[in-house]
């Protein structure tokens, strides 16, 4: 996961919810897919401990 300042100035959108297409990165390596064949999509927002923080969601590239 990653704080403001790591994703600031980055042209994906923020969100507030992952959508159903939307994969984090655990999951496609779960899944045995193979990470090369997806692409960052955006980041959702995450608080843990009244922080916030925002991890990656990919979708499948094509």
């Amino acid at each position: 996961m990653l704080k403001s300042h790591e994703i600031l100035g980055t042209d994906k959108p923020i969100l507030r919810e992952r959508e159903s297409h939307h994969f984090f990165l655990d999951e496609i390596t779960h899944l045995n897919e193979n990470p090369e064949h997806y692409e960052v999509a955006g980041y959702v927002q995450i608080k843990i401990s009244k922080q916030i923080f925002y991890k990656p969601v990919y979708v499948k590239k094509g």
